[in-house]
């Protein structure tokens, strides 16, 4: 069963999300997924995942930030990582109000940007039990220059990126990426102790393996690293989710 929601971020804008609920008797352990930079709620690797995790008891709740792709109110050329942080705190402030949550069992995932998301957000908020972070980023600052030609955006006042949900090409404001750099991630996973399982694809190439690798050896809970192989970045296809998501459901069914 699915069911549409809405609720507020910290600006009183609308977010709107969807919960994939378990079969059974309530409260479940819940799991918040969060899509990646240019991502929202509906694509195949998040709902097949919310889909799995729903088959095995755990509800899962993935939603919109307020990118302007989903349905959330906003518009890309506006974000911040700071803003997408405060949605993320309305997206679990959300979720443990919920009587069908189990308030003490709550975990994160996040894709790419989302990846980058939980393990930032995951120390600060006690309510988190256990996390996966699926191909995501820790150090932006080394990330800039291949992907986002950070120098010239600075000069500019922006850069472009393409958006394949909405095949056309975005101008986003420099101040996404100069935003980018008051976030200290790598120094945020090191605080994390909780169980944090991180995955990523061998054929990914919008992040590299190293950016995992170094969050995997930054953990000092309990923590796994999964490679699959010849996965791209975003996995659509099901040889790749048919492998990617029993290793995350059978992750938080261990830890949650």
């Amino acid at each position: 069963m699915v069911k549409k929601i809405q609720f507020k971020n910290n600006h009183h804008q609308r977010i709107v999300g969807l919960l994939n609920l378990p079969k059974g008797k309530p409260p479940f352990p819940a799991v918040v997924i969060c899509h990646g930079f240019k991502g929202h709620k509906e694509q195949m690797h998040l709902l097949s995942l919310a889909r799995e995790l729903a088959k095995n008891g755990i509800l899962a709740f993935r939603f919109d930030f307020g990118n302007g792709i989903g349905e959330s109110y906003g518009r890309i050329e506006d974000i911040k990582f700071g803003q997408y942080l405060n949605d993320l705190k309305a997206a679990v402030d959300f979720l443990s109000r919920q009587k069908i949550v189990d308030q003490k069992r709550i975990g994160l995932i996040g894709h790419s940007l989302g990846g980058q998301l939980i393990m930032h957000y995951a120390p600060s908020d006690k309510r988190i039990k256990a996390a996966a972070d699926l191909a995501g980023v820790i150090n932006r600052k080394a990330d800039f220059g291949r992907m986002y030609k950070y120098k010239e955006a600075e000069k500019t006042g922006y850069f472009i990126a393409y958006s394949r949900s909405k095949r056309r090409f975005l101008k986003i404001k420099f101040e996404y990426l100069k935003d980018l750099l008051n976030y200290n991630t790598v120094e945020k996973i090191k605080k994390l102790k909780i169980p944090v399982l991180i995955v990523h694809g061998t054929k990914d190439d919008s992040v590299p393996m190293i950016h995992s690798r170094i969050a995997y050896r930054l953990l000092s809970g309990p923590k796994k690293l999964a490679i699959i192989k010849n996965a791209p970045h975003t996995w659509k296809q099901p040889k790749y989710y048919k492998k990617i998501n029993p290793v995350v459901t059978d992750w938080f069914i261990k830890y949650l």
